[in-house]
């Protein structure tokens, strides 16, 4: 029985002793000065520029104790980024604030005709502009509604949307095109919402109207351009269309 009272007594003292151990522990963890700032992209688009971003954070935190940091704060401000998609921040055991986070990534860059532009992801993730950088993406102008608030998913159901996502369907089916990749300079969706190529060696409109058989215009196009680009006759062609079902029509000047 004495043994057994004993043994108790043994495990609740080092339970408690434990307890102490640990409170001293953390207190003497939060206590502990910051050390480095380190700063990690999954994805690198450009548009956020790591050693700015490192300063603004390490300034904030400065001279700052491991417990004193506002991870909130700091969550907040990488939120309120609109070029980054997600973000996670900790402070390991050494003292160091690790800060990793990943950009969007864009795809197109659609100007309105009113002079405003946005860039969209391949998920039809709208960003805005940046100052500082502007990466080298397809480029489509024209008939196009610009939204005053961005860092929004586009919407099939609604009418502002439907150019932005044809205009990113046929960025899509260009982008699946080898040959079309590497001609493709520019979309254009005219006032009646249908859409026109800008064709490196083509001084001529090419219309490929709406997205339906994407691939197969750009295909018929890839044709056209290997059996006419050295033909004289192309001189005279004003524009292609590529709207017709198994045809390619050529207007003359």
């Amino acid at each position: 029985m004495v043994k057994k009272i004993l043994s108790i007594v043994l495990w609740v003292v080092t339970a408690a002793a434990l307890v102490v151990l640990f409170i001293f522990a953390r207190e003497s963890y939060l206590d502990k000065p910051l050390q480095e700032v380190r700063i990690m992209a999954e994805s690198d688009s450009g548009f956020v520029r790591r050693s700015v971003l490192h300063d603004e954070i390490a300034n904030e935190c400065a001279k700052a104790k491991v417990g004193t940091v506002n991870m909130v704060r700091l969550q907040r401000h990488l939120d309120n980024n609109p070029w980054v998609e997600s973000n996670a921040s900790y402070i390991d055991l050494k003292g160091n604030l690790n800060v990793r986070y990943k950009e969007y990534v864009p795809m197109l860059r659609v100007f309105s005709n009113d002079g405003r532009s946005v860039y969209v992801t391949e998920s039809g993730y709208v960003l805005p502009p940046s100052d500082t950088y502007t990466p080298y993406v397809l480029i489509a102008s024209g008939n196009f509604t610009v939204k005053d608030t961005l860092g929004y998913t586009l919407s099939d159901t609604l009418d502002r949307d439907r150019n932005l996502l044809n205009a990113l369907h046929w960025c899509k089916a260009i982008g699946k095109n080898r040959f079309a990749s590497n001609s493709v300079g520019q979309l254009y969706c005219n006032g009646k919402n249908g859409f026109e190529l800008s064709v490196k060696g083509l001084d001529m409109r090419v219309v490929v109207g709406d997205t339906t058989l994407a691939a197969d215009k750009l295909a018929r196009l890839e044709v056209f351009m290997k059996r006419k680009v050295n033909s004289p006759e192309i001189k005279n062609m004003k524009s292609i269309n590529l709207n017709y079902k198994n045809q390619i029509v050529c207007t003359k000047r």
